[in-house]
């Protein structure tokens, strides 16, 4: 039996095989790295969305500090208003449970009159 004598490879055909080896390897990568690529788009988007809501959000969120500290110096305000009111019905009460005179005063601011007295109203 002969042998078949190996041809040589020229170089055009090493270079044909160099490159269908070269796709059949790039193809295989692609196909690989596709999901990579998605994963990655798709994280991006994500990531965008959340920085761009994000300032929103600190935007926003700011806004509502400020409504917030008006809204305790109004409070604070009221409250300083309503001691104040406070202070003084206290010092009317003191001063109706020690002083008759005062009771008196209240009394006539009131219209109320003792026995025997003639209340003369004079008109403008």
């Amino acid at each position: 039996m002969l042998g078949k004598a190996k041809r040589k490879k020229t170089s055009v055909q090493k270079v044909r095989e160099f490159t269908d080896d070269i796709t059949v390897k790039m193809s295989r990568i692609s196909r690989r790295s596709f999901p990579v690529r998605a994963t990655c788009k798709i994280c991006i988007i994500i990531f965008s969305f959340s920085i761009g809501f994000g300032i929103y959000g600190l935007i926003s969120g700011r806004n509502d500090i400020i409504k917030k500290e008006q809204n305790i110096e109004k409070l604070k305000n009221e409250l300083q208003d309503l001691e104040t009111q406070l202070e003084k019905k206290q010092e009317l009460i003191t001063k109706l449970a020690n002083d008759p005179f005062a009771i008196e005063a209240v009394a006539r601011s009131y219209g109320m009159s003792k026995k025997g007295e003639k209340i003369f109203y004079f008109l403008d």
